[in-house]
């Protein structure tokens, strides 16, 4: 049976102490990588950091160099809506509180999660960004994914999500948890299926709910990956170098030791390292009928030489899949 190929990038910048350029977080990598998609027909899913966008457009007025990174994020989100390309709704609302001070963005991430704002504004800010998505792409913006997979409580946002013709969500992913206070989410007991509806709680199944979940695909990671990828990063030169030129902002280190002496569970994905594990992800991934849907996930920040060839070996082996974005999901 033919395996449908969803692959999802959330397009945005870092939000440590350095953020890194739009040039070398968004543009060049995306560019590298559709030069391996292309041979293979391959679409992507971006889900766009719309805050980011608002922020370099209302500071602009005051820097003009971020004016011109705007019209380029723009126009690349023109051209690859144009090639067919699909652009959804991410938001990292901490960038209502940012400012850019000349040089650099100041970043205060105090209010991280959606859920962290009243109801008032989380309306303002879902119909806000969705609007900016708009102008450069029209009206085909129905999908969104959580800010760091902060999606719970979701009854926050419902109401907010609904009125903007926001319907799909895809930010769950198989036993995938956060102890970290500032990014908490737990998605165990989630349902084990590629697609299903919800209403209040996407972790619970509702036949007549009005949105649906198609979840990121998941892979259990022993400890050792994630010391032999500690390894390559430090080791393995320009190969295992993001192309993105800012630093993540850092969780609790409890965070760190848990991923380096427990197994856990990740996200499917093709940053850095992690695209070695396309393989046997792709191979257990299977609902109870058979169907697959195989839903990947990337930044392009995150992304290096060897996560694009990484990629690229795994296309050639897999002409079977069947390459869609969330546009061609009918439900």
């Amino acid at each position: 049976m033919t395996a449908k190929f969803i692959l999802g990038l959330d397009y945005e910048l870092f939000f440590g102490e350095k953020t890194g350029s739009a040039e070398h977080c968004l543009i060049r990598p995306v560019d590298a990588l559709l030069a391996v998609l292309d041979r293979y027909g391959v679409k992507l899913s971006l889900f766009v950091d719309a805050g980011f966008l608002l922020r370099l457009r209302r500071e602009a007025q005051r820097h003009a160099g971020l004016g011109r990174e705007y019209e380029r994020i723009a126009r690349q989100l023109r051209e690859l809506k144009a090639l067919g390309h699909d652009v959804q709704l991410h938001i990292h609302p901490h960038w209502e509180d940012c400012s850019f001070d000349g040089g650099k963005w100041r970043i205060d991430t105090a209010r991280y999660r959606l859920q962290d704002f009243s109801d008032a504004e989380i309306g303002r800010i879902v119909n806000e960004y969705k609007a900016e998505l708009m102008e450069h792409v029209g009206d085909t913006v129905f999908a969104y994914r959580a800010g760091g997979w902060c999606i719970q409580p979701f009854d926050r946002l419902a109401p907010a999500l609904r009125a903007a013709g926001i319907w799909l969500d895809s930010t769950l992913y198989q036993n995938g948890i956060s102890r970290d206070t500032l990014r908490w989410f737990d998605f165990r007991g989630m349902p084990a299926k590629p697609v299903w509806r919800f209403s209040q709680d996407p972790l619970v199944e509702d036949a007549a709910g009005d949105f649906v979940e198609v979840p990121i695909s998941a892979v259990a990671v022993m400890p050792m990956f994630f010391w032999k990828m500690a390894l390559q990063k430090k080791l393995g030169g320009a190969a295992h170098r993001s192309f993105g030129d800012g630093a993540a902002m850092q969780a609790d280190r409890g965070y760190y030791l848990r991923l380096l002496l427990s197994p856990s569970s990740s996200v499917v994905s093709i940053d850095g390292s992690k695209a070695a594990l396309l393989e046997s992800a792709y191979r257990r991934r299977r609902d109870g009928t058979g169907e697959r849907i195989f839903n990947v996930i990337g930044h392009p920040k995150s992304l290096t030489p060897h996560s694009v060839r990484e990629l690229d070996r795994f296309l050639a082996r897999h002409r079977e899949l069947e390459s869609i974005t969330f546009q061609d999901l009918k439900y």
